[in-house]
């Protein structure tokens, strides 16, 4: 992103954000009420694919954010920088974009003024303050769970508050740690969650018997980019994160419940990034080549569904890619 492209970025943002008429609302014969058209809550702009920002056109990005919040009204805008470490540009963007959701009452309360009547308003300050505004994540997952929480403050806070009273309740008096029964049975429901097409219970079982439990411990390295690639794994436990060591440190984050390495393992081609554990702690299960080449020749539909995942990721990436050449008419580089 730099100035010559700006003007033509901001006037298409600026066409996308006009509200859409709900049809619903049509009075039949294709007029629409001025009031009964929709107006977008949340924003939410991924740079994961911006490889580089101008300081022109990120000083363009702070004045888009702030006609985004006042004229357009809208109660919360998310920008997605797509690494830890920010936006690829020297100007300070993720500071300017995040704005200070501070529930400072300009108008201070007098004698007069009812304790409960101002613990009230205060408690809506301070739902409106969390979810307005606008901010940065470092990843589309989280920005999609910040929209969700805003649009679930708007319609109902308590519901938040419930859910955050059972989260801590839960960590407190429960350990991340899985007994060896619920760890196999994570494996057994992630597994069928990532096969494209439907595997028994027995099948899966049978492949759990080819793989075996590896712990790591945060920052420890599971495999060096272009290191030979010998297993795949499964995540049954904590976070790894991956990074494109000769591409300006492209970082990728690895949830519980993904399968990595299976691209190697299939075509012997060398690691394609470092992974590294992310989490306190993580659990793995991974099964080696000696054993994937077993399973190949004494259980040959047991060795395909890894090669259903391959082709089943291969797709979900080149759609993406796609996706971007219609949407941007260029190819990230």
């Amino acid at each position: 992103m730099f100035f010559g492209n700006m003007a033509f970025f901001t006037d298409q943002m600026k066409e996308l954000l006009c509200p859409l008429p709900d049809l619903s609302k049509c009075d039949g014969i294709g007029n629409i009420d001025e009031e009964q058209k929709r107006e977008p809550i949340v924003l939410i702009m991924d740079c994961t694919l911006v490889l580089g920002i101008d300081s022109s056109a990120a000083r363009a990005i702070v004045k888009l954010k702030d006609t985004i919040l006042k004229e357009y009204k809208i109660q919360l805008c998310i920008f997605v920088s797509g690494s830890i470490e920010g936006f690829p540009t020297e100007f300070d963007l993720r500071d300017k974009l995040s704005t200070e959701r501070d529930i400072f009452d300009s108008n201070p309360p007098s004698e007069d003024t009812s304790l409960l009547a101002e613990q009230i308003k205060d408690e809506e300050d301070q739902n409106m303050s969390k979810y307005t505004g606008s901010c940065v994540r470092d990843s589309l997952d989280l920005a999609l769970m910040e929209a969700e929480d805003a649009l679930i403050a708007k319609q109902n806070p308590s519901l938040l508050e419930e859910d955050d009273l059972l989260t801590q309740f839960t960590f407190n008096v429960q350990s991340d740690a899985l007994s060896s029964t619920e760890e196999k049975e994570e494996f057994i429901s992630s597994f069928k969650v990532i096969c494209p097409i439907n595997i028994s219970d027995e099948e899966v079982n049978l492949l759990f018997l080819s793989f075996e439990r590896e712990v790591f411990q945060e920052g420890d390295l599971i495999w060096k980019q272009n290191d030979q690639s010998d297993c795949v794994k499964l995540l049954i436990l904590g976070q790894l994160i991956a990074e494109l060591e000769n591409e300006a440190g492209t970082k990728e984050i690895v949830p519980k419940g993904s399968i990595i390495g299976e691209l190697g393992l299939v075509n012997g081609d060398p690691r394609m990034s470092t992974v590294k554990c992310s989490s306190k702690d993580a659990v793995l299960y991974s099964m080696n080549r000696e054993k994937f080449e077993k399973l190949v020749v004494q259980q040959p539909k047991l060795a395909r569904y890894i090669d259903l995942i391959c082709v089943k990721y291969l797709t979900l990436r080149v759609q993406h890619v796609s996706n971007r050449i219609f949407e941007t008419r260029c190819l990230p580089i």
